[in-house]
């Protein structure tokens, strides 16, 4: 039920429809027992400054942002984080008093959960397929915040690669960033010498989820991690091809609850 003390929140999709990032969130409310309403808005990226202006003028806690809407609203916010700056893309939009801020949870979530792992993969080699706002997540997650020597950015579209590749500069690190395209005979040393690969792509997404972007036999070992951030299936082609082989493997599903769960934090300032 919705007082005057209710604060608001927008959700913004493209499609419109049943959307799981709002309906997570809106279940977030009712759990915490937080007097929070989260509204889902079907808006296409070129649209996306009406909304926003319209959920300040209407003194709302926040929005959070799907799909290409991440990459289109940078430029709507006064500040960025410091994920939001590195990914060069956001996620989640906090007002306070006239002022907006833009974060990046699904960077902060994929660098907590390799955080655990860090130990398998740090001063060695990485992997991320993918060149997508996902893609620039993980990249700034391995780039920053870890010692990987040599870092793969392999896509079926190298330009977007480049991209994420040039989004990289700048970021305080010494990795060595190479691009590459994402066919085996390109990237197949790569992959068995890699401690940690990153899923970035939608290559095993239902109702496609017995494909995997990484079809050479026998790539997988104990020393590794496999990140997909596909949540649907929870454990895709590629992660069950990877505990196969020995390897550590982090699905989509967690990165999902844990983004969600630091969306949700950062915009109505309760834990969950």
């Amino acid at each position: 039920m919705t007082t005057h003390a209710t604060r608001l929140f927008g959700v913004l999709a493209h499609p419109g429809g049943e959307n799981i990032f709002h309906t997570m969130l809106a279940e977030a409310a009712e759990e915490s027992e937080a007097d929070a309403s989260f509204l889902l808005f079907d808006f296409q990226a070129k649209e996306i400054a009406d909304p926003i202006e319209a959920l300040r003028r209407l003194r709302a806690g926040g929005a959070y942002l799907t799909g290409r809407l991440r990459e289109a609203g940078g430029g709507l916010v006064d500040y960025l984080s410091d994920e939001a700056h590195g990914a060069g893309t956001i996620n989640t939009i906090t007002f306070e008093n006239d002022t907006a801020t833009g974060h990046n949870t699904e960077a902060k979530a994929i660098i907590d959960l390799l955080t655990e792992q860090s130990d398998k993969f740090s001063s060695k080699s990485a992997v991320i397929l993918g060149g997508g706002a996902m893609a620039r997540a993980a990249a700034y997650a391995v780039i920053r915040h870890y010692r990987v020597k040599h870092v793969t950015i392999a896509g079926r579209d190298t330009q977007h690669a480049q991209i994420v590749k040039q989004a990289m500069i700048g970021t305080k690190s010494d990795s060595r960033v190479e691009v590459s395209e994402l066919f085996p005979s390109d990237i197949a040393d790569r992959l068995a010498e890699a401690r940690l690969i990153i899923n970035a792509t939608s290559i095993g997404e239902n109702p496609d989820g017995e494909l995997s972007p990484i079809t050479i036999p026998n790539i997988f070992h104990s020393k590794q991690v496999v990140l997909d951030v596909i949540y649907n299936p929870e454990k895709t082609a590629l992660l069950s091809d990877a505990e196969n082989g020995g390897a550590t493997v982090i699905s989509g599903g967690q990165v999902l609850r844990k983004q969600i769960r630091y969306a949700f934090e950062l915009l109505t300032e309760r834990s969950l």
